[in-house]
């Protein structure tokens, strides 16, 4: 087989070397036709392609021929180049060359090209009756190669086939018994270790089982306190649900990992291999829940998804608890918008039409009236007057809304307006969340500090004011100092209808106003109240820690 090859690789060769002898004729014959009509350029381009055809036939013919048809193509090129091409250098001079030179040049190529055809020819023939010999040579091995094919390959075979069918039908006893140091003597060997090997994958296979069945228990469990879950969230009123108690149904499931609800401040603290899940809930405090296992143990993914899916329907749920406040919260704006249009249409108008009889009853009376009736007017006129202010303060009161984005937005929206009205320098101290308080009580703390920067502006005389509204531990503390002119030693209350109204906003919030001298002077205003049910109830939740009845 290998000398057919070389002798097919040879005969490819031959006709490539033919081909180019071919070409040399065509490209003589085509400068003697073109002489006449060719400029100096294409006849160049036709000289130098004729320059690298004779180059190609050279290490083609040195390479593969023999002695005889190299010296006659040596003669060849020997005659072109120093006989035909000097006196062809241009289109002119190749016009001129007799014709018959050119003629006996190309005969020679015809010549040579014939006996490369032989050459090409004898190769073929020799071919031919290399691969009669190597064809009768393999009869022989063909008959012997059939006996060893029936003996060691059929038989082997039938055998091999045989036992596979016993396994299959759970005959795990069936084996071979061929031990040939041969390819079917290894496949004999595995299937009789695949025989014995059987027994151990079923019982591996029925552990198999046993696992995802514990598996599909495990999620069977999962989806169903997912599923109580999302009832209680969407069943319970927004401002009832307690966080605690939506995740301590999971710690069995999710034990050892513990849950947590915490901040984003807290996730920072937090070791590697804590998974954090962020609550889908649009607040400036947002919330996450935190999963993590003892020692920093990575948590499985089943553990995850479920986790992913608990922070979705927490923040759902606080996403609805948000939307219900800012609607009640909207809703009492309005409702004292009305309150105050009302008061304002009706006893505003009544007030001022008294007072104005007032002023003409007062007018009408004789310098020469009894004094009693005087001072009857005189307290009449102060009544209404009195009745007056505490309406305006009322109208005021009503008429302030709180703004949509909470406590902090609505303290810093009152402390810009009363630094521009007071010309103030204003301190804010601010770590309340937004969603602790109700609206009421956003409304009484706003009016307290309103009523409370009101008279520093008017009263105090002050430069600088430090207001902080702090939460810890569900306590709420407001205080509110200046550096002004303080309380006087003997304060009359019984006018002071700005600090009435403040005291009486810190009982609705379930404690009292403290109004004190500062030792270093001015005056501190300052209450502290408890708020219960509100925000996230962001605790953490370990193991050990049910509320969920």
């Amino acid at each position: 087989m290998v000398a057919s090859g070389w002798l097919a690789e040879t005969a490819r060769h031959d006709a490539q070397v033919i081909n180019q002898a071919g070409s040399l004729r065509m490209q003589t014959w085509r400068l003697k036709a073109q002489a006449p009509t060719a400029d100096t350029q294409q006849w160049q381009a036709l000289l130098n392609a004729m320059d690298h055809t004779w180059q190609q036939l050279d290490e083609a013919v040195a390479l593969e021929y023999n002695a005889r048809v190299a010296r006659q193509l040596t003669a060849l090129h020997l005659e072109w180049v120093s006989a035909l091409r000097p006196d062809m250098r241009t289109p002119e001079q190749a016009a001129n060359v007799n014709a018959a030179r050119i003629t006996a040049h190309v005969n020679g190529l015809d010549a040579l090209t014939g006996n490369l055809q032989n050459l090409a020819e004898a190769r073929i023939a020799r071919l031919r009756a290399l691969q009669g010999i190597l064809l009768l040579l393999t009869l022989p091995l063909i008959g012997w190669g059939a006996y060893q094919l029936h003996f060691h390959v059929r038989r082997p075979l039938r055998r091999l086939l045989s036992v596979i069918e016993a396994l299959r039908a759970g005959e795990l006893q069936a084996r071979t018994g061929y031990w040939r140091n041969d390819e079917i003597g290894l496949l004999a060997a595995t299937i009789d270790d695949m025989a014995g090997q059987l027994d151990v994958f079923c019982r591996h296979l029925n552990d198999q089982v046993e696992e995802r069945g514990h598996r599909l228990q495990q999620s069977h469990l999962a989806l169903s306190l997912l599923y109580d879950n999302a009832r209680y969230l969407a069943t319970t009123p927004p401002e009832a649900i307690n966080l605690q108690q939506a995740l301590s149904p999971f710690e069995a499931l999710m034990a050892p990992a513990e849950l947590a609800l915490i901040s984003p401040d807290t996730a920072l603290d937090d070791p590697p291999h804590t998974h954090l899940f962020p609550l889908l809930e649009e607040t400036e405090d947002p919330l996450m829940l935190m999963a993590r296992l003892p020692g920093g143990a990575p948590l499985p993914d089943w553990k995850c998804r479920i986790c992913e899916t608990l922070a979705d329907q927490l923040g759902a749920a606080l996403a609805l608890r948000a939307q219900g406040r800012q609607k009640r919260r909207l809703a009492l704006m309005d409702e004292r918008a009305v309150i105050a249009r009302e008061l304002h249409d009706s006893l505003a108008q009544s007030l001022s039409y008294l007072n104005i009889q007032a002023m003409r009853l007062t007018r009408a009376l004789p310098k020469e009236v009894d004094s009693t009736a005087s001072v009857i007017l005189g307290e009449l006129r102060d009544g209404i007057d009195h009745a007056y202010r505490q309406l305006r303060e009322l109208l005021v009161t009503f008429r302030l809304r709180l703004t949509e984005d909470g406590i902090k937005a609505a303290v810093n929206a009152t402390v810009a307006e009363f630094t521009e009205r007071g010309h103030l320098e204003i301190d804010t101290h601010l770590t309340i969340a937004d969603n602790r308080l109700s609206p009421d009580q956003e409304l009484h703390l706003v009016q307290i500090l309103r009523e409370a920067l009101a008279n520093v502006v008017q009263h105090a005389a002050a430069q600088r004011v430090s207001i902080s509204l702090l939460e810890h531990d569900g306590h709420i503390t407001l205080a509110v100092e200046d550096d002004g002119v303080g309380l006087p030693e003997q304060v009359n209350r019984s006018h002071h209808y700005g600090t009435i109204i403040m005291a009486e906003r810190a009982r609705s919030l379930g404690t009292t106003l403290e109004l004190t001298r500062r030792e270093t002077g001015g005056t501190r205003v300052a209450l502290e109240f408890t708020v219960e049910g509100a925000g996230h109830d962001a605790v953490r939740a370990g193991p050990g820690h049910s509320d969920r009845g």
